[in-house]
């Protein structure tokens, strides 16, 4: 859709250009009719599906939690009144796509710290810690930042939202942050498990490792620093899965995610996003998650000739004949079931201030997904912010989006953060 509407109003400006130079009329006429169907979006292609949650914060503003609701809500909206989206990228393709061509690598000098914790299952992962330039301070929280589906290259070359975010709340908002490395991305190995989304356990390992570093950081006599989360696009998912998992020790003081989905199931009637992007998408995991692992592949009883060919097609096309397989599901219903923090109600164990952002424009993950308005009319903690505009963890910034980055992400961490902390009881 995005090829053909440009196209459509390339081509058009072109008649228009050349009927204008010739005073000729029909070319001008047929190129207005090309740029304003461009514009609107011509007929034929897969459908978007229809977006029935509208945009607005939702949270519970009546019961225990209110005054904290109401702090969070008013802060978020405050900070939105400054947010002035792109005028010229209007859809969520351009939203998605166009800031990893425009936006500059910031924050290149970034010192990243790796340490490796040991998994339950045997396997060694990696978390990359970002100081502030005067080093850690236990007056400002710790964010933890789960990746979305990581490339191989490490974030020095990459670059992107995490190497942003990174440098964005280390040098500017004075924050510790701690990159949980997505298994078998940014110069990491993997043995024979392989990463998958409904595994909680890794974020688990690293937050009980972190709690008993600040636990000693305040027995010296200093305070305890505050523990947040930040899930994008994939570890949105499993952000949201583990704050159900882990219920009333999840050992954070808040969580925000962007452009994920609570419910992958119904994510599945997205045929929009399965026809376009999740192409793209499939290839990227077939070569960073699948090749390199064949034999193992085989021996747990992937068709592995099958999900290298183009009879496997999309990213549910993946879990469905290899992911679920590989890890041994029932399915790819049984896992996505299990990666989704909508079934067996986990979703109404979680006891922390939950904020999932979402844009109703999104290419690729659908947020009705998200089931927001049910799901924070019954469970306080559940809080949503959905954007008319913004694609898939995109949010240009300005009519210059590449001078502010992504720092609407960057930002809403920051400003959710500071004001869940500021709700808390004095003393």
């Amino acid at each position: 859709m995005l090829v053909r509407n440009t196209c459509a109003i390339g081509l058009g400006s072109l008649l228009l250009t050349a009927g204008g130079l010739r005073a000729a009329c029909w070319p001008t006429l047929f190129g207005l009719v090309l740029v304003a169907a461009g514009c609107r979006g011509l007929p034929g292609g897969t459908p978007f599906l229809e977006v029935e949650t509208e945009a607005g914060f939702y949270a519970d503003l009546k019961g225990k939690m209110a005054a904290r609701n109401e702090k969070v809500c008013q802060a978020m909206q405050k900070w939105m009144n400054s947010f002035v989206p792109c005028p010229w990228q209007r859809s969520g393709e351009l939203c998605t796509i166009a800031p990893y061509m425009l936006n500059r690598k910031r924050f290149g000098e970034l010192k990243y710290e790796r340490i490796w914790l040991r998994a339950d299952d045997g396997e060694s992962f990696a978390s990359d810690f970002v100081f502030p330039p005067g080093g850690f301070d236990p007056n400002r929280p710790v964010v933890v930042l789960l990746t979305g589906l990581a490339p191989s290259k490490h974030w020095t070359e990459a670059a992107g939202f995490i190497a942003d975010a990174a440098g964005y709340l280390s040098r500017c908002a004075n924050m510790t942050v701690v990159i949980l490395v997505a298994r078998g991305t940014m110069d990491t190995q993997v043995n024979a498990n392989l990463f998958h989304g409904a595994r909680v356990t890794d974020l688990r390992k690293l937050l009980e490792h972190l709690d008993n570093c600040l636990k000693a950081v305040s027995a010296l006599g200093f305070p305890k620093a505050a523990v947040f989360a930040s899930g994008y696009s994939m570890g949105a998912i499993i952000l949201a899965n583990y704050c159900g998992h882990y219920g009333q020790d999840p050992l954070l003081e808040g969580a925000i995610s962007f452009s994920g989905v609570n419910d992958a199931v119904k994510n599945m009637n997205f045929e929009y996003s399965t026809e376009t992007w999740q192409a793209a998408l499939a290839y990227s995991l077939k070569k960073t998650i699948v090749q390199g692992h064949v034999e193992e592949a085989k021996r747990r009883g992937v068709d592995i000739g099958k999900v290298l060919s183009s009879k496997v097609a999309s990213v549910v096309d993946v879990d469905k004949d290899f992911v679920s397989i590989f890890n041994g599901y029932d399915g790819v219903l049984d896992y996505y079931r299990d990666l989704s923090v909508a079934f067996d109600d986990k979703w109404r164990k979680v006891s922390i201030p939950l904020l999932s952002v979402a844009a109703r424009d999104d290419p690729i993950t659908h947020c009705d997904s998200l089931r927001a308005k049910e799901f924070f009319a019954e469970n306080e903690n559940l809080l949503f912010l959905i954007t008319e505009k913004g694609g898939h963890v995109g949010w240009p910034w300005g009519v210059q989006p590449w001078k502010k980055g992504w720092d609407f992400m960057n930002e809403a961490i920051q400003v959710f953060a500071e004001a869940v902390l500021s709700s808390r009881p004095q003393g």
